[in-house]
């Protein structure tokens, strides 16, 4: 029964894949397009873009530089990369490294809309995104146990902070419903 279940999620993935745009790119990290306005925009609970505020980072990149930057080294399981553009990392190098490999899931047709820095040392992007892989559940084997993600349009807030020396860079907080 589990498999025949399985075969149709995978038949209905197969077909959502097929009906959408045959665009190549939308495999890709892309950056955000610009947003139309901040009134109308999806979110307008959150904090409005400030545009009086800086942009880019003492490196000269903005929040969604360092998002796509962020998200390509995920995807081929750069973990260096991964790691030095996080915000606050909860261990050392090599105890991420090895947690990250454990179970790298790819975030797929990721796509960035609009970019909002809230403060001047506070940024918000908002992306859509998915992941499939595997979960480690009790008593399944890894072709009945799936882990499944899909963030469609509107997406989800990522947050991204910078310090407040001089040569403070952006860097990825995490994702946040609340922002």
């Amino acid at each position: 029964m589990r498999r025949l279940i399985w075969l149709a999620f995978v038949a209905l993935m197969l077909v959502a894949g097929c009906s959408g745009d045959s665009d190549a790119s939308s495999t890709r990290a892309v950056r955000p397009e610009p947003s139309r306005s901040t009134e109308t925009s999806v979110g307008a609970t959150v904090a409005a873009d400030n545009r009086t505020l800086t942009r880019v980072d003492s490196a000269g990149n903005t929040p969604a530089d360092v998002l796509l930057a962020y998200i390509r080294a995920h995807n081929r399981s750069d973990w260096r990369t991964v790691y030095s553009l996080v915000a606050s990392p909860t261990s050392d190098y090599p105890s991420f490294a090895l947690a990250s490999s454990e179970n790298p899931v790819p975030w797929d047709d990721f796509k960035m809309y609009e970019t909002r820095i809230v403060e001047p040392n506070k940024a918000l992007v908002r992306v859509s995104y998915s992941t499939i892989g595997f979960s480690a559940l009790e008593g399944q084997s890894p072709d009945e146990s799936r882990r499944v993600v899909v963030v469609r349009p509107p997406g989800e807030w990522w947050v991204l902070q910078k310090g407040e020396a001089d040569d403070a860079v952006w860097k990825v907080t995490g994702k946040s419903p609340d922002y």
